[in-house]
């Protein structure tokens, strides 16, 4: 892997967009902003002003890096869309990562297991469950899947970090496991960043890269997650 890597990494799976450049391991620049009038508008915006604000043009990227999710489905098509455009544009590789790998990245360093558990609706959750790798970063151990709340819940060991909006969503069935069964993250520590988006893509590249764009797809886990097609 080249030290001098640069690598443009655009989140938005959650509700707040954010675009990080990165040079090897180290941020560039990094920027981010509520999801809220045209969001297409504005992310092209953010990648813009971390390109040049660092002197450079897209043309001197070595890549990209997307979280392709799961998540929310308007943020999702308007990152990959965004990305896959460019990467088309100027013929430049696109490394996909899970939303869900990349907040797990705020927990780096955690004592316990840390067990995403974000609202998919239809009564069920994303989920994915990690362990520190000493500060490193997160060593998977489940693989991305959907499914019933209490199914989770019922698989994981006590004092396990549980993450994400589904803490809201199902309350009481985590109240019902009993005062102190697992810990709870707090609400700030919720959303994915592109910084360690573009840490993880750093440490990878070029394992998972797709030379081909079109390649590009969000992930939904749904079978059928809208009557959107076209990807």
């Amino acid at each position: 892997m080249k030290s001098d890597l640069k690598l443009l990494g655009v989140e938005t799976s959650s509700s707040v967009f954010s675009v990080a450049l990165c040079d090897g391991k180290r941020i560039c620049a990094s920027l981010k902003m509520e999801g809220q009038g045209r969001p297409s508008d504005f992310l092209t915006d953010l990648i813009e002003k971390a390109v040049s604000s660092n002197g450079l043009s897209l043309a001197d990227l070595d890549g990209f890096t997307i979280s392709i999710g799961p998540g929310s489905f308007t943020g999702l098509r308007v990152g990959v869309t965004t990305v896959k455009t460019l990467a088309w544009a100027l013929k430049k590789p696109v490394l996909p990562v899970s939303s869900l790998e990349v907040i797990a990245q705020n927990f780096i360093g955690s004592a316990d297991p840390v067990a995403l558990f974000l609202d998919a609706r239809k009564g069920k959750v994303y989920t994915a469950l990690f362990s520190s790798d000493g500060v490193q970063g997160m060593k998977r151990l489940s693989e991305d899947q959907v499914l019933l709340p209490e199914e989770v819940l019922k698989k994981l060991s006590p004092q396990t970090m549980v993450v994400g909006d589904g803490l809201r969503r199902y309350s009481d069935l985590i109240a019902a496991s009993g005062p102190g069964t697992f810990r709870l993250a707090p609400e700030a520590q919720w959303i994915p960043s592109a910084e360690s988006l573009c840490r993880i893509a750093a440490g990878c590249w070029p394992s998972g890269v797709l030379d081909d764009p079109h390649r590009l797809v969000p992930q939904y886990l749904y079978s059928k997650e809208s009557d959107i097609t076209g990807w």
